[in-house]
This record gives structure tokens, C-alpha cells and sequence, in this order.
């Protein structure tokens, strides 16, 4: 089945970062290269949700930031098997950081994708999603190829304490942008 919204083209820049490689050489480019045209074939983007009440949530943290939302929806993002055994069962050490950048950086842009989708279908009703936050479902295991989210729904936006944050995607976030050098 496939999804019903578009999924965030792959960006080397942030597989770079993710795989902590600030100055990469011409043979770590090449490599990187290789690793996104092959992975690029294999992923297959899976979202599994399940809405449900505000009293799922039970941990005090995680109560406090969704504050002020009506229920919440906890979602599983995955990457699917043949990418992860292809990131699993390759004999080149040296590529597995870049299939670990490149898992973490495509979780990142399913997850933002999948919400930028669904704050659209909200928005039509007056309601707001907040930030989204791990979340640990019974007997879902999580690994560097499948996380699990929450994140809130208000449909009172001025009683949601934190609105959705979208420093993965935003070109010049503050969040994002580095220490100056000094």
C-alpha cells in the first residue's frame, strides 16, 4: 500500500551530518553517493497509527508537553526489511555509519512528512499538532530502521502548550544553525 503524501527527497548534507562527517574526502563523497543510490532503491516508507485518548499518556514529562491537546496520535515509521538488510549484510565496514546516517536522516523526513500531511488534514477542523516525542509501544521494536511517535492533537490552539516544530526541514532554523568558529 502506498502512502498517501509525498516523502522529503534524500539530502546528502544531512546523511553527512547524521554519519558525523564534517570534511568528508572525495572517496567519503563517492561513498556516500553509493550508499544513497543503493538504499534509495530498497526503502519502502511504512506509517502505522493509532489514535487515542489523553489518559494513554501517563509519564509526567510527556504530559506536561502535551498539556492543553484533546488526544493524541502514536504512530510507527519504519524503512522497511530489504533496506534494513541491505544496511545489516553488507561486508564494507566502512559503509556502516553512512547506512546508519542515511536510515536516521530518511526516519526523520517519513515522520516529518507524515505530520506535514496530517496538521493539513487538521488544520481544515481548527486543530493543532504539537511536537512530536518518542514514545515506547508495547511490543514494537525499536532500532536505527523503525521508530515510534506521539504527538498531540488541540483543537483549542491557545490552550496547546508547544505548537509543531520543523527544525529537520527548515532551511534556516535556529535551531540548526552551529556555534559560531572562535
Amino acid at each position: 500500500m502506498s502512502l498517501p503524501f509525498r516523502i522529503y527527497p534524500i539530502r546528502k548534507d544531512e546523511v553527512l551530518r547524521r554519519s558525523a562527517m564534517r570534511n568528508p574526502s572525495p572517496d567519503e563523497l563517492k561513498l556516500v553517493e553509493e550508499v544513497i543510490r543503493d538504499g534509495g532503491y530498497l526503502l519502502e516508507y511504512h506509517i502505522t497509527e493509532r489514535p487515542r485518548p489523553m489518559d494513554l499518556v501517563t509519564e509526567p514529562v510527556l504530559k506536561e508537553a502535551l498539556s492543553g491537546c484533546d488526544s493524541v496520535i502514536v504512530f510507527t515509521a519504519t524503512l522497511g526489511e530489504a533496506f534494513r538488510e541491505l544496511a545489516e549484510s553488507h561486508d564494507e565496514p566502512e559503509k556502516d555509519i553512512l547506512y546508519q546516517g542515511l536510515a536516521a536522516e530518511r526516519l526523520d523526513a517519513l515522520v516529518e512528512s507524515y505530520l506535514d500531511y496530517k496538521e493539513k488534514i487538521f488544520e481544515k477542523n481548527g486543530a493543532v499538532l504539537t511536537a512530536h516525542y518518542p514514545f515506547r509501544w508495547e511490543g514494537v521494536e525499536e532500532n536505527a530502521f523503525t521508530t515510534t511517535r506521539i504527538t498531540g492533537i488541540g483543537f483549542h490552539p491557545d490552550e496547546v502548550k508547544t505548537s509543531r516544530c520543523r527544525t529537520c526541514f527548515v532551511a534556516d532554523c535556529p535551531s540548526r544553525r552551529e556555534a559560531p568558529q572562535g
